[in-house]
């Protein structure tokens, strides 16, 4: 957009006011010329009729323009795009604009700000060798990633990016290695990236045709392969391959049976002899942290169909933890035989098989019929004839009287339109399947459709009777779901939306607890599909409207909700959230504004030349800020500072350092040592600097957390723990401000399942717990609660503390929306807070807004990277609370005064339950107890961690892990697009219903909305993407699936459609898909180790396939003895072989680009990747990647 002002100068002198000495016109231009300075200052006027700058130009007392003269003063963030490709290189180069390009306009000059170039240089092979994305730096500097290969074509060393600080237009870098080295050197003109003699990842390969990597380094000295481990080198991840042995007897495997009755269901398994050598293959993983021997240690052992046989981790030289992997004849997972399991049989009455074993049980069509996870009951699952789950029930379910199952039910394409409850007295999951069969009869139909002129479904498909509707979507148009007041109340408002809706959710209808209140919710979208205004009502009677604008290029640039309390309130409140971005589409500021009040710029964010976040201004007003965030990383990525807690002043009143390979166990990531402090007034002096030093068990288990601190603080705020193999807390220590234990407690155990948690300390308490059938506890004399009721969905929705009652109340979604103890009640209107009627906040990105009389006081939480509030700081500067913790999460060192009692958004970020003495945090899906360590639930994805407890928290790690809503323990973080889009489509079949996976994952699969979305997702983290699908209770649930067990199936049957539709729309799903797991890797919530495993298993895949296409390809060579019908099978086989293989390695090569550039460059060398972008075909006759060339 361009503005032009006239300015007028006038002579001074009176008698001469007539006088025009000059008009100046500053215009702000779309276009300036490259390489203009960023400022200037001038104190004369040397005739020039354009004067530019990029970003200001100030005139200085002197300056003097002659009369007549007309000068062109020009300002513009973003130079000129100088783009010069080298013509004497292979190259591919693609234009991505950020504004509106018609036909014909290709070719007229723009700035960097509105176009984006990335240009990708290929060897004579066709290998990529080189990409540089022109002016890409804060400071428009090219970012280039240099790629270069061993003399067997395999990439021995992986590059970080670099910043090239002079040849800046795009061509191809003779010197990038040289250069790449130059910029990470002490001596490197960038000072804001960390310096390393060695910036690269080295790959040790084996000297065999399979190239399997031996050891993975890392950049920097102490990760590089050597000799020997020390403690400035050597420190890689070495993997062995090997076969099973049976002697020494400690490394057998055991060969696992299943035992059936009559009538061949499962009735346990048993082991009456061990795999004889050489009969599985053998992987054995060495961390950082290993030294010598086994102890450390990760084992895996798979049979010739490539099934995963056992797990063994080794904790000591002789004490090893084994997960056992059971199948039944047709190859199904029927037992997970975990760690505490050490018997050699098992039958499913044993108390064994109660409370640790799981179990599956399939169907005639091997569908999922029934699952039973550690401490809970049962699961059962009904198919429809689309083998989509129409009906759930679980263990607590079916104890009602009557008895009361889940339903689903689904349009003509596979989408979900109605869920709820129903009742129904089937006794056992094959008579409710027969019920489902015996509807399924020719002129009934599976799915539902739209009644004419109504808002309800046909209902005509199985369950039918005696429903309770809990959530009912709407898709295609808007007709009749709105009744006549929500017609008018949920109108779209101010905006041009599109009447191309068809495949679109338009509106969802969600019924709180009592089953009768429905809160409506209307999508409207513009021509491009995104979503530009929901329009909800909220369960206070009132309705929420929130509009969004777009940047051409995608981006968010406003953000505008309206909130009614009441829809006889005349006007709304208003939160208006504006968002501005940088030439590359990088956030910079954040502004807000409520209603009519003064806009407020919440945060500036600015970044080092390779994109790594350096600075955060909270509450910028002109070139000041409240406070000042500075961030710190090592080579890896990893965060080393939050600001300097040697030096934290009035600017910046929080600050930590983090430590990893100085310490002895933290070379793999675990966090060594923390440092923090805290100013809390202007007048404080500098205190000493609060320390935690962590020891770890070789399962990287927190063992200690070792306090010192200010003068005789010592040791007095530690916390020590000891496990069971299962992960269970076996005791727990802390001190509380003096030297002796404050807590000692003892925990005693029936399976995972708490018994009791005796204190031997000073509180000196003795207390015991209670389960339902599902595993929740109902009963917890440790905090005086005698009864806690749950809801469908295992929320927590009433505890009962003598006379006192604490109600929730929830949506079916589990959204919560109120909680109620007496006349005491707090209203959530999705971070719009209540107390008692009364707005008691708004919460921000970056903390909360509070009303203060006519005005508003904005408070920021500044955070260490667990993302646990560690001081309140206002817009004043004036801090209202400063909280520490103990490593699980226990508040400790209290002792300054400053608590605020109204914020309870504390360890996590998550809401303190202080009600009835709770002090338990809200997660979402789960309540957690930090003082115990332990959850009140078990995880609903338990499944996916067989070997760990599905009580314990974040695997153990909690300085390394969050649980972002209570359902999954991963890297800091957020998940993405894509996996929000597919577990939208076809998750819940699964992992709600828990049916057939291959038919799950291929039945009506919105593929191009599974493409665009990973784009999305790899662009923005996959914010937008989270909104509807990640608040569910089973959105990562299901995303863990398909990154483990699901993988196989969407590579063989999704994937092949999936890339076949990317190619045809340059987008490369694979990449896409890895993007989005890894695109928010800062923070924690999916490990880096399963995109690990999803690459592993993809080459393994990859071989096998090829391998079996090469068998059949010899067949096909002698069959001209054969009979016809041979010969027509062989050449079928291989061409199926082949084209998994061909999947199988196009999925490898995808996911293995953006794995490599995570682990080189974390999460932020993933926007320089082109993960929209298909990787370019291979040359003929080459399959790149592929161990096995098929000829």
């Amino acid at each position: 957009m361009c503005y032009r002002t006239t300015v007028t100068i006038i002579d001074p002198r009176p008698m001469e006011m007539k006088r025009l000495l000059t008009i100046i016109y500053f215009l702000l231009l779309a276009i300036v010329g490259h390489g203009q300075p960023s400022h200037l200052e001038l104190h004369a006027y040397n005739d020039e009729p354009v004067i530019q700058a990029l970003d200001s130009i100030v005139l200085k007392p002197g300056f003097h323009i002659r009369l007549g003269k007309n000068v062109l003063l020009s300002i513009q963030q973003h130079p000129n795009i100088s783009s010069s490709p080298s013509s004497n290189q292979n190259y591919i180069l693609t234009r991505t604009f950020r504004k509106e390009v018609k036909a014909g306009q290709l070719g007229q000059a723009r700035n960097i700000g509105e176009e984006n170039q990335t240009v990708q240089y290929f060897d004579g092979l066709g290998r990529p060798m080189q990409t540089v994305d022109l002016m890409a730096s804060p400071k428009y500097k090219d970012i280039v990633q240099h790629i270069e290969y061993d003399g067997f074509g395999r990439e021995s060393h992986k590059y970080l990016p670099y910043a090239e600080q002079t040849s800046n237009n795009g061509s191809f870098k003779m010197a990038a290695k040289t250069s790449q080295e130059n910029y990470y050197k002490s001596t490197g003109w960038d000072a804001h990236v960390k310096k390393t003699e060695r910036p690269y990842a080295v790959t040790v390969f084996e000297n065999s045709p399979l190239n399997r990597v031996k050891e993975q380094g890392a950049p920097g000295m102490v990760w590089q392969p050597a000799t020997s481990r020390t403690s400035s080198t050597g420190r890689t991840v070495v993997t062995d391959y090997g076969t099973n042995v049976i002697t020494p007897s400690a490394e057998a495997v055991k060969l696992w049976q299943v035992d059936y009755n009559a009538s061949g269901t499962p009735t346990g398994a048993r082991s009456t002899t061990s795999y004889a050598a050489g009969r599985l293959y053998k992987t054995v993983v060495k961390d950082e942290n290993w030294v010598s021997d086994r102890a450390g240690t990760v084992e895996e052992y798979r049979d010739f169909d490539d099934r995963v046989v056992l797990k063994r981790i080794w904790e000591t030289e002789s004490k090893k933890l084994e997960t056992y992997y059971v199948y039944d004849d047709f190859g199904d997972l029927c037992y997970v035989v975990p760690p505490a399991v050490t018997a050699g049989s098992f039958t499913e009455s044993a108390a064994a098989f109660t409370n640790y074993i799981y179990a599956y049980r399939y169907d005639s069509r091997r569908r999922l019929k029934e699952k039973k996870i550690p401490g809970k009951g049962w699961e059962w699952i009904v198919y429809n004839q689309n083998d989509l789950p129409i009906m759930t029930q679980d263990a607590l379910q079916r104890t009602k009287n009557p008895k009361e199952w889940s339903y689903t039910k689904y349009d003509a394409f596979g989408r979900v339109v109605q869920t709820g409850t129903l009742t129904a007295a089937h006794a056992t999951q094959s008579a409710a399947q027969t019920a489902a069969d015996n509807h399924a009869r020719p002129g009934n139909r599976d799915w539902e459709q739209r009644r004419v002129n109504a808002a309800e479904y046909s209902n005509v498909s199985f369950p039918v009777a005696n429903l309770k509707r809990l959530t009912v979507s709407y898709y295609d148009n808007y007709n009749k779901f709105m009744g006549s007041v929500d017609t008018v109340q949920l109108a779209p408002r101010a905006i041009s939306r599109s009447t191309k809706v068809h495949s679109l959710l338009t509106g969802s209808r969600v019924y709180t607890d009592s089953g009768t209140d429905s809160l409506l919710t209307v999508y409207y979208y513009d021509e491009r599909g995104r979503t530009i205004q929901t329009a909800s009502r909220n369960h206070l009677g009132g309705k929420d409207i929130v509009t969004n604008t777009y940047l051409f290029s995608g981006e968010v640039e406003t953000s505008k909700r309206e909130h009614w309390k009441s829809l006889t309130t005349s006007q709304p409140m208003t939160v208006l959230t504006t968002n501005k971005y940088d030439h590359v589409g990088r956030l910079v500021e954040t502004k807000k504004r409520v209603g009519s009040h003064a806009e407020v710029t919440q945060s500036q964010l600015a970044y080092n030349e390779i994109g790594q976040l350096m600075e955060k201004k909270l509450h910028v007003s002109g070139s000041s800020a409240v406070q000042e965030v500075a961030y710190g990383y090592n080579e890896r990525g990893w965060t080393t500072s939050i600001n300097n807690p040697s030096s934290v002043t009035d600017k910046r009143r929080f600050g930590m350092n983090l430590h990893y390979a100085n310490n002895p166990q933290a070379y793999n990531g675990n966090i060594g040592s923390v440092q923090w402090n805290t100013k809390v007034t202007s007048s404080q002096t500098q205190t000493p600097l609060q320390t935690y030093t962590y020891t770890y068990d070789k399962l990287n288990r927190l063992k200690k957390a070792a306090y010192s601190g200010a003068t005789n603080k010592t040791g007095r705020y530690n916390e020590e723990l000891a496990y069971d193999v299962m992960g269970n807390i076996d005791t727990l220590r802390r001190t509380n401000g003096d030297t002796g234990w404050y807590n000692h407690f003892k925990y005693s155990y029936t399976g995972n399942k708490l018994n009791s948690v005796t204190d031997i300390g000073t509180a000196n308490r003795d207390n015991s717990f209670i389960y339902d059938v599902n595993g929740n506890v109902t009963k917890n004399d440790r905090l005086g609660i005698t009864d806690i009721e749950y809801n469908y969905l295992n929320l927590p929705k009433k505890f009962v503390k003598g006379t006192q009652q604490l109600v929730y109340t929830y949506d079916a979604t589990g959204r919560k929306l109120k909680k109620a103890l007496g006349n005491a009640v707090t209203d959530y209107v999705d971070g719009i807070q209540y107390k008692n009627g009364v707005l008691e906040f708004i919460q921000t990105e970056e903390g909360r807004i509070l009303p203060n009389g006519s005005s508003f006081v904005y408070e920021y939480f500044l955070k260490d990277h667990l993302g646990n509030t560690r001081a309140i700081v206002d817009h004043t500067g004036k801090v209202s609370q400063i909280q520490d913790y103990y490593a699980f999460g226990m508040e400790m060192n209290t002792g300054s005064g400053l608590n605020s009692a109204s914020n309870h958004y504390k360890y996590n970020g998550k809401e303190k339950q202080v009600e009835l003495g709770l002090d338990q945090l809200d997660y979402g899906a789960r309540f957690y107890d930090a003082e115990i360590g332990r959850w009140n639930v078990v995880d609903p994805a338990a499944d996916y961690y067989p070997e760990v407890s599905p009580y314990a928290y974040v695997l153990n790690d909690p300085l390394s892990y969050t649980d972002e809503n209570g359902e999954i323990p991963g890297p800091v973080g957020a998940v993405i697009g894509i996996a929000a889009d597919y577990i939208q489509q076809v998750g819940i079949n699964y992992f709600i219903g828990g049916h057939d996976l291959k038919s799950s994952l291929t039945s009506e699969i919105s593929i191009p909305s599974l493409v665009v979305s990973g784009v999305s997702g790899a662009f923005t983290g996959g914010i937008s993407s989270l909104t509807n699908t990640l608040t569910s209770k089973v959105g990562q649930k299901a995303l863990t699936k398909i990154i483990d067990v699901g993988i196989d199936a969407m590579v063989s049957t999704v994937g092949k459609e999936a890339v076949n539709y990317a190619e045809g729309k340059d987008i490369d799903v694979w990449k896409s898909l890895t993007g989005g797991l890894l695109e928010a890797g800062i923070g924690k919530l999916i490990p880096l180790k399963y995109v690990d495993k999803l690459e592993k298993k993809l080459l393994r895949k990859m071989n096998v396939s090829a391998n079996k296409a090469e068998k059949y390809k010899r067949r096909m060579a002698n069959d001209s003895h054969r009979n016809k019908k041979t010969q027509k099978r062989n050449q079928t086989k291989f061409k199926e072989y082949s084209g998994q293989n061909r999947s199988y390695t196009r999925a490898y090569m995808g996911v293995r680009t953006v794995n490599e550039a995570y682990k080189i460059g974390g999460a932020e060398a993933l926007q320089r990747l082109n993960l929209y972008i298909s990787s370019p075909s291979p040359i003929p006759g080459i399959e790149v990647g592929t161990p096995e060339i098929l000829k």
